[in-house]
């Protein structure tokens, strides 16, 4: 049979082991950085414009009845697109606004370009740093500094 005063050491104890179990070792928390290198190719550049040349006339009524005749010996075949002064002016503008578009294109390319080679260049240094020391780190710095 099991006598009181066992029963009550092991119910003293009981707690004690248990609340102390989780608290006899620490884990050592250590932060380690790697700079993982990222291999993007810069791409070709598209091949240049062949453009084709477009002839335009500028045709009033003094002057379209030869016009027409020389046109005719030229391309056989009469056929008339008109443009209004206006538009034409319009047509101007947004060739200018095209040309605007791709050059700034052109230049966000380039940044772009070279700030993925200067990338490279200023990729800092991997690190590892012990944020918390552990109950091992601990019990061995004590016994270091004896």
């Amino acid at each position: 049979m099991i006598s009181l005063k066992s029963t009550l050491v092991a119910l003293l104890l009981l707690p004690l082991i248990l609340s102390s179990g989780c608290a006899s070792v620490e884990p050592q928390v250590v932060v380690k950085t790697d700079y993982i290198e990222q291999n993007i190719p810069i791409q070709p550049r598209p091949k240049s414009l062949n453009l084709h040349r477009v002839k335009f006339y500028a045709v009033t009524p003094e002057n379209l009845d030869e016009f027409l005749v020389r046109f005719e010996e030229e391309s056989g075949v009469t056929v008339f697109f008109a443009l209004s002064v206006p538009d034409y002016e319009n047509m101007s503008l947004n060739v200018g606004e095209l040309k605007r578009y791709i050059g700034q294109q052109n230049s966000l390319i380039l940044y772009y370009e070279e700030s993925i080679i200067n990338r490279d260049k200023n990729l800092p240094e991997d690190t590892e740093e012990v944020v918390q020391e552990g109950t091992i780190g601990k019990l061995k710095n004590l016994v270091d500094l004896d």
